[in-house]
């Protein structure tokens, strides 16, 4: 099976993340980097600064209603 160019940008996306870029001091999308096979490598989208980002799981707090 042969991958399109489309469908090669298509899958990065998928897989991108939203981090604040030291370079760009501000929240940018960061897609992982394509040659190589170390995970947490990834490219700002924005000024192509490579950064190194800990996989983390995101922690949701929900509170019961308060009793008054």
């Amino acid at each position: 099976m042969t991958t399109t160019t489309a469908s090669r940008a298509d899958l990065l996306m998928l897989s991108a993340v939203l981090a604040t870029c030291a370079d760009c001091a501000a929240e940018r999308v960061f897609v992982p980097v394509q040659d190589t096979t170390a995970e947490g490598e990834f490219c700002c989208t924005t000024c192509d600064a490579a950064v190194f980002l800990m996989p983390t799981t995101p922690h949701v707090l929900r509170r019961a209603g308060r009793a008054a």
